[in-house]
């Protein structure tokens, strides 16, 4: 059985770290086959006491000149002899994981020359149409789409709940410090051409942005940090070696990928452009090329909302979807004249019951 570090990168969460904690320690796994570590970085609040309250190792930092999630990661894995264990598992510190997490995740053993990404879930996917819409967002990604990576070996994006095999922290180290550090990552992994898979069986739970405002912030981060992954990896993953030019042309999708809700809007967007401005015979074939882009994006949607437990609650959100559509727009706006700004924004949270979890309901001191 593997035998699985999980670290959990924290700053100022002390209104979530105890049921992040009590979920990884709750883990149906042998005790002597996982070590569960909170990364309490930089934190002014009770981060670290209630994590050691709650049956997690510490380690404290305190670093304002090299302070941020990545940066805390190298940090901790400079503590710890990796030659002990197979795989590191990273969980940010406002998630929970189901009780199988774990086994879940060594059912893809051996673990220690690959990285693999669980599913993710929301936590909080009944509390409003924005919350629905970003949960069906997630399943068509992690039900639909990544399954069907893997059946075609195909490198699966990586995000929260990622694990990376020990022999290649062992070998290359912590390999990215930007404010997107999965998506870079997935590139550079990709680009080397080591595998990442997609750990179907494992499934940590996180909560969706409860408003417009709120998603603003996460979306603007993380599309700014795609953007300049693009920039500078783009052309090595054209260039590289390791990997064919099916993994070439997946990366390149995955990378630009906007979101299925601005893809739609940029559609709708095309289609009125081609058909009343250029005109003609041309206009209708852009028309159409642009319509044929959606084949995907809609199959794998019907797909997910036919698998969803409650798919009418779920369709019901549809009717704003204009509004959203719109939403994300001016977020792309918004976020393409301030890509010199890379300061971090804390999105507020609320906490939740761990039980929701469930699939079935310096040095360190």
């Amino acid at each position: 059985m593997p035998r699985l570090v999980f670290l959990v990168p924290a700053h100022d969460e002390e209104l979530m770290i105890a049921g992040c904690v009590r979920s990884l320690l709750a883990m149906a796994y042998p005790q002597t086959h996982r070590r569960v570590v909170v990364i309490a970085d930089n934190c002014s609040d009770a981060t670290a006491r209630l994590a050691k309250e709650h049956g997690a190792e510490c380690f404290e930092r305190f670093d304002a000149d090299q302070a941020g999630k990545p940066r805390a990661i190298a940090w901790a894995l400079s503590l710890i002899d990796l030659r002990q264990w197979d795989a590191c598992v990273i969980v940010d510190a406002d998630s929970v994981v189901a009780p199988t997490f774990a086994l879940g995740v060594a059912a893809l053993a051996p673990l220690n020359d690959i990285v693999f990404q669980p599913n993710n879930d929301v936590l909080n996917e009944f509390d409003n149409w924005l919350t629905r819409l970003g949960a069906l967002l997630g399943r068509c990604r992690f039900k639909v789409t990544y399954p069907l990576k893997q059946s075609a070996r195909l490198n699966c994006p990586i995000s929260n709940g990622m694990g990376i095999g020990t022999n290649l922290l062992i070998r290359h180290g912590w390999l990215s410090f930007s404010i997107t550090e999965d998506t870079e990552l997935y590139a550079i992994y990709t680009e080397r051409g080591v595998t990442i898979r997609h750990a179907a069986a494992a499934t940590v739970f996180s909560q969706e942005a409860g408003s417009l405002r709120q998603g603003a912030t996460q979306r603007r981060r993380w599309l700014a940090g795609r953007l300049r992954i693009i920039r500078d990896w783009g052309p090595r993953l054209l260039r590289s070696n390791n990997i064919g030019w099916r993994q070439k042309l997946d990366a390149f999708v995955e990378l630009g990928l906007s979101g299925p809700v601005l893809h739609l809007a940029m559609t709708a967007f095309t289609v009125a452009a081609a058909v009343w401005s250029v005109g003609g015979k041309l206009g209708w074939w852009i028309a159409g090329f642009a319509t044929g882009s959606l084949t995907g994006l809609v199959v794998t949607t019907f797909i997910a909302i036919a698998r969803h437990p409650q798919p009418v609650r779920t369709l019901a959100s549809f009717f704003m979807l204009p509004v959203y559509a719109v939403w994300r727009l001016m977020v792309v706006l918004r976020t393409v004249s301030t890509l010199g700004d890379t300061t971090w924004r804390r999105t507020s949270r609320t906490p939740q019951p761990v039980a929701m979890a469930s699939p079935m309901a310096g040095q360190p001191r």
